[in-house]
């Protein structure tokens, strides 16, 4: 992902992103396991710099494919040319929202760049929702997408090289659902994790995103009591995954701690050699999770 300077006013529609129905409740506290998340984050971490196009990036996209269906997620399966990983969670009503990660690294920032942050974070927070989001949802149903190819190649810029993986599922979707992506006129919403895991964790509401679906969370988040709430402010806009859905009409939210480690956003940490496992927490993980397994089933 890449910040830009200018704000972009959002456009999209926020009626039909968001419900008050009590039956989207989750039965219980404390269903989001954080330290099987972050053992998950651990995982992808082991696998060291996982760039797309490599025999790492396709060792973890097997290994996320593997952890979908231990969780029990219907459909999983592999989309080529770039590797996004698919599966669906069924819903009693109809309609598909996507619910997202990115899983590769960038390239060229050294060989230590294991990116436990950007974005193995957004990874794990997947994995364990693929164990916890209620079957059937009361809803419309899940797929969760882990994409491969978020991060632009070399210099090259974001604009023209970044979100391979999501622009070629939604080009999928509006090809009338192929290789496991949902028809685009199915598709009700669009949420992404991204930069989830950073110990002092703060989520904005980065400017491109949608306020309705920004504020199912930052509500859901507010009604967990003894919870740390990072929901909060707002951010200048990011280039991440949840642009292409954007441009196709799709109401979306980017949900991303864009300012990692000290000194001015994004901070020293992103994009470099330390960004490792030391510098994020499953409080974190948890934090995001727990606000996820409230909000994700009321999105209508």
């Amino acid at each position: 992902m890449r910040g830009v300077a200018a704000i972009l006013t959002c456009a999209l529609i926020l009626a039909g992103c968001g419900g008050d129905d009590d039956s989207a409740e989750p039965q219980g506290r404390d269903r989001f396991d954080a330290e099987r998340a972050f053992a998950d984050l651990e995982a992808q971490v082991a696998i060291g710099p996982r760039p797309a196009g490599t025999p790492a990036g396709k060792e973890v996209a097997e290994l996320i494919a593997k952890g979908f269906r231990e969780a029990g997620a219907g459909a999983v399966r592999i989309q080529r040319p770039w590797r996004n990983v698919v599966a669906t969670i069924p819903g009693k009503e109809p309609g598909t929202v996507i619910v997202g990660a990115h899983y590769d690294t960038k390239v060229d920032i050294g060989p230590e760049f294991v990116g436990a942050n950007d974005g193995a974070s957004g990874v794990a927070v997947l994995l364990e929702l693929a164990r916890t989001l209620p079957r059937p949802l009361p809803g419309p149903a899940v797929q969760l997408v882990a994409f491969d190819a978020e991060e632009a190649r070399g210099n090259r810029p974001f604009e023209v090289d970044g979100t391979r993986g999501s622009r070629q599922f939604v080009e999928l979707a509006q090809a009338g659902g192929k290789q496991g992506a949902p028809p685009l006129e199915r598709i009700r919403a669009m949420v992404l994790f991204d930069m989830v895991g950073d110990c002092e964790l703060e989520i904005p509401l980065e400017q491109y995103s949608d306020p309705g679906l920004y504020s199912l969370f930052a509500d859901a988040s507010e009604s967990l009591d003894g919870e740390p709430d990072p929901f909060m402010g707002t951010a200048t806009p990011v280039l991440d995954d949840h642009i292409p859905f954007r441009e196709a009409g799709i109401p979306a939210v980017d949900l991303i701690d864009f300012d990692y480690g000290p000194g001015p956003a994004p901070g020293e940490w992103w994009h470099d050699e330390r960004d490792t496992v030391d510098k994020v927490c499953a409080e974190s993980l948890d934090a995001v999770g727990e606000a996820a397994l409230v909000a994700i089933p009321r999105i209508r």
